[in-house]
């Protein structure tokens, strides 16, 4: 079966295409190639550390305990391309096996993922319950030996389970690892008949998905959602900071006339974007050079009078002190104070002028001399202890004085409504007169802490206002910077998103279409085969819309006796199955898979014997590219593949007691006959009525068998009508009947003398004779032959030159 086409000529992987065309892309940014790129990697196309190069194919499959199966049953399948029939009655096991091997690959399968959640699926086989496994050899081409993927439930759900891939020289890891995750969704290998009833029979959005899948663009698809999301993530960034700006004007407009809202307003439209460091500012409280309101009703809030106390201690002291000096005014201490300072000055004279002994007040002559100098200074001494209190009170009101003007200071900057007091109290620093200054200082005082404290009340009030409606405004313009300058960075990157998923979805449409071409042809040269005497002719197969979009769909434009009309609606169940066959299959028959391998369960229900033919036919043209493995209990399938010479292995599926499944290798249906004949003939000691209707019988159903496989290969060189032949072959129990419909183009008309004459003029006259015999069998008498092993011989020769094509020209 032809491979579906590579776009535009390419013969590269997707991965690789999509590398080359944005390497030669010179109006792309590096950027947004480095998006795309980052975007890819993340599709999950990058292989797992067990990721097998060449094509997987199946081994030997082994089932414990899982549904119809269980102790192990053992499918010994050939690990290379070709088709195998697995073939079985109803209820034998084989859709357990198919269902097994599904979920060995995924975890799931149509069964189980069909039930509701809240519904027991019953998984485990009730005769084998105990452990359920599943597990596959795997021949990998270029790999030295098979690997091995085995699958194990764990606990009481289906979903307790885990799978392990071991291969050779890697290990074993988990099959998460294995690399194939992504392919199994583009391109999985798996089609059950419940897949099959619904890949046509759904909504139009999951028939557009089906097919789109098939496509294998999951590749760009996942790369397009990540660069989608991405550019959403960014818009909602700054959509963000949109809806938040006016709510943000409202606010700061709120405040009033605060001078942080109608700075912050500024800063919010500064020339050239936000000015963050005046946002900033704002937003941590850290002081602005304002001017305003603000500024003087904090410097207000903060204002401060004197310390009262101290201050009516330090006038207290000082007043003391006054009052102590007053007291020794006009004293004899007072007095004596008064001499010894005249003393000390008459003294301190004569030591400037030691020659001159004059008095310089009165003019005495000889009366400074020295002994007046030594009585002027034991007087002195004398006089200065006397006058020791006068001194002491004039030293306390000196420093009464400075100790309260040292209480007297200006700060940096005065609230221009506290100017007035604050002047009042800086003057007290320059009095010199002691009552003076302590009577002004406390009035001073007084007077500036009460206006300091109805101003700094008024002005706090005045902020604790002002500062409720800033909080609320701050809090917001905290949030609206941190999203402007989040918006502010991802402007450029914005860009570059859109750039990027602008071009992956233009590319991606550009692959899609060109795929969906090949893909489209493909389908039709198989449906082709599979509609054989269908009157519906498949014109072309479309997608409308997009992935994302809400109205997408697939469209199939056909054709019935060049009328057009709508697939769906014209379509019988055994088209539609044909249909959706021919939908699936290119997707298992895509170069990118790394699957060797196809499974399909139960693909012939509702199919005529015409299309089941043509089935035969598609199967083979993919199995000589592909390992297909198709189960089914219909046995025309393996029918139509010997009736038209087309290589094929059967495998049939038997269950005995207790879940017991096996799978042995299907004889050949005229051989099995004889062979079981032949094994009676031979019996020692065998009953006469065994020897005279069973053995007979035997031969019958021999050479039935083998009329029955030359009609149909006649039919396949005539071109007869599939349905009426098996209609015939249905309603025909007589030898004579069948052989008529082996031997000639319009069997069903000639009668039993002609094909008496035909027979023998093919085989001799002793072949009319054994058929005879063989259908005495079935009556009462019977037939007993003489040499029962000579008999089956000649029956078994008879049989074979029957089957033999170039007999029946």
């Amino acid at each position: 079966m032809d491979a579906m086409d590579q776009p535009s000529g390419d013969a590269l992987a997707l991965p690789e295409l999509v590398e080359a065309r944005l390497a030669g892309d010179t109006k792309l940014s590096e950027p947004a190639k480095a998006l795309i790129r980052e975007a890819l990697g993340a599709s999950g196309t990058a292989t797992g550390a067990c990721a097998a190069e060449g094509p997987v194919y199946l081994g030997k499959v082994t089932v414990t305990g899982f549904r119809g199966v269980g102790s192990e049953a053992r499918l010994n399948l050939r690990p290379k391309p070709g088709v195998t029939l697995v073939i079985g009655r109803n209820g034998s096991g084989k859709s357990s096996i198919a269902e097994a091997v599904e979920t060995l690959f995924t975890g799931t399968n149509a069964h189980c993922s069909g039930q509701r959640p809240n519904r027991a699926v019953r998984w485990r086989n009730l005769h084998h319950g105990d452990r359920t496994v599943v597990e596959a050899k795997l021949a990998v081409d270029g790999d030295p030996s098979p690997s091995t993927l085995t699958r194990t439930w764990t606990g009481d759900t289906f979903a307790d389970t885990q799978a392990v891939l071991k291969r050779p020289g890697q290990g074993t890891v988990p099959l998460e690892q294995a690399g194939w995750e992504q392919a199994m969704r583009s391109y999985r290998p798996f089609l059950s008949y419940v897949d099959l009833g619904t890949m046509l029979n759904g909504k139009p959005t999951e028939m557009y998905d089906n097919v789109a899948a098939i496509l294998g663009l999951e590749y760009l698809n996942a790369a397009a959602r990540r660069l989608a999301d991405k550019k959403r993530e960014l818009e909602a960034v700054q959509n963000a900071e949109k809806e938040k700006k006016p709510l943000l004007h409202a606010a700061l407009e709120a405040v009033g006339h605060d001078d942080r809202a109608i700075k912050a307003l500024v800063a919010m439209e500064a020339k050239g974007g936000p000015d963050y460091g005046v946002l900033d500012a704002l937003i941590t409280g850290v002081p602005t050079a304002d001017a305003g309101r603000l500024r003087q009703a904090r410097l207000e809030a903060d204002a401060q009078g004197p310390d009262l106390e101290r201050v009516g201690i330090a006038v207290d002291r000082l007043r003391r002190a006054v009052a102590d000096a007053e007291d020794l005014r006009g004293s004899a201490a007072a007095d004596a104070h008064s001499r010894a300072e005249l003393l000390q000055a008459a003294l301190a004279h004569s030591d400037r002028h030691a020659d001159d002994t004059a008095c310089p007040v009165c003019g005495a002559q000889q009366v400074l001399d020295q002994e007046w100098a030594r009585r002027a200074e034991a007087e002195i001494t004398a006089l200065l202890q006397e006058a020791e209190a006068v001194r002491k009170a004039q030293t306390d009101v000196r420093d009464a004085m400075r100790t309260l003007q040292d209480l007297v200071h200006m700060p940096a900057e005065v609230p221009a409504v506290l100017a007035e007091p604050w002047r009042e109290w800086g003057a007290c620093r320059r009095l010199a007169d002691p009552a003076d200054l302590a009577d002004r200082a406390l009035r001073a005082a007084v007077t500036l802490t009460d206006a300091c404290d109805t101003v700094a009340r008024a002005a706090r009030e005045e902020l604790a206002a002002m500062d409720e409606r800033w909080r609320e405004a701050a809090g917001l313009l905290a949030e609206w910077t941190r999203l402007s300058r989040e918006a502010d960075a991802v402007t450029s990157l914005k860009k570059d998103v859109n750039a990027a998923h602008t071009w992956i979805k233009k590319l991606t449409t550009e692959i899609r279409d060109l795929r969906l071409d090949a893909f489209a042809g493909h389908t039709q040269r198989i449906w082709e085969k599979l509609r054989q005497q269908s009157s519906v002719d498949l014109k072309d197969v479309k997608l409308h819309g997009t992935e994302k979009a809400t109205v997408r769909k697939l469209i199939m434009d056909v054709t019935v006796d060049d009328t057009e009309a709508p697939a769906l609606g014209v379509m019988s169940q055994g088209e539609l199955h044909s249909l959706a066959l021919a939908l699936f299959l290119p997707r298992v028959a895509a170069a990118d898979s790394p699957f060797g391998f196809v499974v399909i369960d139960d693909p012939v229900q509702s199919m005529d014997p015409a299309k089941v033919d043509g089935l035969a036919q598609v199967l083979d043209e993919l199995g000589r590219e592909r390992q297909v493995v198709v189960f089914t209990h219909d046995t025309r399938l393996p029918r139509a593949f010997r009736s038209q010479g087309l290589p094929v292995t059967v495998l049939r599926v038997e269950r005995g007691e207790k879940s017991r499944v096996r799978v042995v290798s299907d004889r050949d249906p005229v051989k099995e006959a004889i062979g079981e004949a032949m094994a009676l003939a031979k019996t020692d000691d065998c009953p006469e009525t065994a020897l005279r209707h069973v053995l007979p019988a035997l031969c019958r159903e021999t050479l039935a068998a083998a009329f029955v496989e030359a009609a149909w290969l006649r039919r396949n060189r005539t071109g007869r009508s599939a349905e009426r032949l098996q209609a015939t072959l249905d309603a025909t129990e007589r030898l004579l009947p069948l052989a008529g419909l082996a031997l000639f183009d319009d069997g069903d008309d000639r009668d039993d003398e002609e094909v008496r004459d035909r027979l023998r003029t093919l085989y001799g006259r002793e072949s009319t004779t054994l058929i005879h015999q063989c259908q005495q069998g079935a009556h009462p008498g019977g037939f007993l032959p003489d040499d029962p092993v000579s008999f089956v011989r000649r029956v078994e020769a008879l049989a074979d030159r029957i089957r033999k094509p170039e007999v029946h020209v």
